[in-house]
């Protein structure tokens, strides 16, 4: 994947790989500090594990790469660039509570990082499914509002499911390294809930912003 070569680009298409490229240099900056703080090498602290922090960033990163590499194979053109902004903003909010200790002496910033984190991958699944995976389905003969709930239904039971994952790597870390992530006896149900509202949320702002604008063809 050619990241930095922009011979042949159009401006548009310049400008928006500056900003990717910007979103990639601190995914990798923040991987690269997570790692060496993980290896002792930097001696700062974190309020659970600095292994934590690795692989949900590694996962991030992949995850999204891929993404990126085959919506750019299939349409032509690049991954909005504002996704790649939301999705490092929230990776942020994760590592600022962690390296910051904002989990333990903000009584309420897990519950509004699960919520708001929430809601930004749900709202990031359903505009890649919408734009593009939801066509490999061939339901032909589903109108664009079918369309537009089948890609709702996807999103919200995938960041549910990205949620639950998230859930079962604490309890992991806890278990092979003697840590507390997992919290008291309610965090995971807690953290769960929230993270199913934070979908919940994502669908009923979508549904309605179609419902209000649907007839100006706004969502495809």
């Amino acid at each position: 994947m050619k990241i930095f070569h922009s011979q042949g680009k159009t401006k548009r298409e310049r400008e928006t790989l500056i900003v990717i490229n910007f979103a990639r240099l601190l995914f990798v900056g923040l991987i690269v500090f997570e790692i060496l703080n993980f290896l002792k090498i930097l001696q700062f602290n974190t309020q659970f594990t600095w292994l934590g922090l690795v692989i949900t960033s590694v996962f991030i990163l992949l995850l999204l790469e891929i993404t990126a590499y085959k919506y750019r194979q299939k349409k032509g053109h690049y991954l909005h660039w504002s996704i790649w902004i939301i999705v490092t903003t929230a990776l942020s909010l994760d590592a600022a509570g962690d390296f910051f200790h904002l989990y333990g002496n903000i009584s309420w910033w897990d519950q509004v990082v699960h919520y708001l984190v929430s809601v930004i991958m749900a709202f990031t699944l359903f505009a890649v499914i919408n734009a593009f995976w939801i066509d490999k389905f061939k339901y032909s003969l589903l109108l664009k509002e079918g369309r537009l709930k089948l890609a709702l239904f996807l999103s919200a039971t995938s960041t549910i499911s990205l949620g639950a994952l998230y859930e079962v790597e604490e309890y992991l870390e806890d278990v092979f390294f003697h840590t507390n992530r997992l919290g008291p006896g309610t965090d995971t149900a807690n953290d769960i809930t929230l993270n199913i509202l934070g979908a919940i949320t994502t669908v009923i702002i979508v549904y309605v912003y179609y419902l209000i604008t649907h007839k100006r063809k706004i969502i495809d």
